[in-house]
């Protein structure tokens, strides 16, 4: 399966299938990624210490929500299949389960890697976050993409698709100005 950077590309020059666009890289669930992304960025915005942290505390506060949500999906999902086989889970059925949601802490990659590269070349941890909020506003644009092409949207559906994307990652864009973190708005 092609990388998902370059997915767009391949379903432009027509290289994957229809059912390659439906699928997926790896089967992966859309809502999930827009869950774990629309999560990162409310904690990225709302935290409001940056400057007093090291990089390992930005490190913490980057993959401390996506852990969160990773621990969630395994726990729903592992109940959710014990419901659906009506019985309890064998040791093989629960490192599926397990395997099947590790894919999302790769969530983690794009962030982390911003945060290494930004701070490598000197920006501030307050203004590394701006950027990775305003990356994951564009990647909500991109996931939407990616599902109206699933859902084998063209034209004005796929833009309206996209364009959801992109007004959710503007409405986090407006609450972060809103609070204003970093700027004692949320400090008595």
């Amino acid at each position: 399966m092609y990388p998902p950077r370059l997915l767009i590309l391949h379903i432009v020059e027509g290289a994957m299938s229809a059912e390659e666009v439906r699928r997926g890289p790896q089967d992966l669930q859309v809502d999930r990624v827009i869950y774990t992304t629309i999560t990162l960025m409310s904690v990225l915005i709302v935290y409001d210490g940056w400057a007093s942290l090291t990089f390992w505390g930005v490190v913490a506060v980057i993959v401390g929500p996506i852990l969160c949500i990773f621990f969630g999906h395994v726990f729903g999902a592992t109940l959710g299949t014990r419901v659906e086989l009506g019985k309890p889970l064998s040791h093989r059925e629960r490192r599926d389960v397990l395997v099947q949601e590790s894919r999302y802490l790769l969530m983690v990659v794009p962030p982390s890697a911003i945060l290494v590269v930004l701070r490598a070349a000197g920006m501030a941890y307050t203004q590394i976050i701006q950027v990775t909020v305003i990356v994951g506003t564009l990647s909500l644009g991109y996931w939407g993409a990616i599902a109206g092409l699933r859902a084998r949207l063209t034209g004005w559906a796929l833009a309206a698709s996209i364009g959801y994307g992109l007004v959710l990652g503007g409405l986090i864009l407006i609450l972060q100005t809103l609070l204003r973190p970093g700027q004692g708005t949320l400090r008595q």
